[in-house]
């Protein structure tokens, strides 16, 4: 059922709306730039919250270094290179996170009582219940996260563009390189 606004509720809210002035601190402003962030993969900022800062500076170093650039325009290249790889490993790590809490939710579900072990002869005797359940606990996850949010699909999907992305970007970046520096 829709519930309609009557116009004296409306002027109340647009007056009301006048009154607000948001964050007044850098710090309350910085907080909420980032009210719309979901996963960080399409993030203006490079580092989001709950990452290293220092992690990410020793990963761009480390770009840097294998991929060096020489002039403004191939360091634009590797910048661009260095966040989408970044973001490749962030949705690792995301994928990662949906999977443990999934797992986790099966822990504590009534299907945990009937997975039942399977023998295969590629499993080591010792590690044959281990590897089955782990295995058959993450399947369960991966299939209710298709049957419910599909986040997993979602997160396939971004990574494939980043992917390419990070491709596309390389293969310009040596292609520039190879244009403009290998050739005198």
């Amino acid at each position: 059922m829709t519930k309609i606004t009557s116009l004296k509720q409306i002027t109340a809210n647009k007056l009301n709306a006048q009154k607000s002035t948001g964050p007044r601190t850098e710090k309350g402003k910085a907080w909420a730039r980032r009210n719309a962030i979901k996963h960080g993969l399409r993030s203006v900022d490079v580092i989001t919250v709950g990452e290293n800062p220092s992690e990410f500076e020793q990963f761009n170093q480390q770009m840097l270094k294998e991929l060096q650039p020489v002039d403004l325009f191939s360091m634009q290249l590797v910048n661009k290179i260095v966040i989408t790889a970044w973001n490749l490993k962030r949705s690792d790590k995301i994928q990662s996170g949906i999977l443990a809490y999934e797992m986790q939710s099966y822990e504590a579900d009534e299907y945990k009582n009937k997975l039942q072990p399977i023998n295969h002869s590629d499993f080591a005797k010792e590690d044959a219940t281990t590897v089955t359940y782990h295995n058959l606990i993450m399947g369960l996850s991966f299939l209710r996260d298709c049957n419910s949010g599909n986040a997993i699909v979602k997160l396939g999907s971004y990574e494939t563009r980043l992917l390419h992305r990070y491709t596309q970007l390389h293969e310009q970046f040596k292609a520039y390189k190879r244009e403009h520096y290998e050739s005198r």
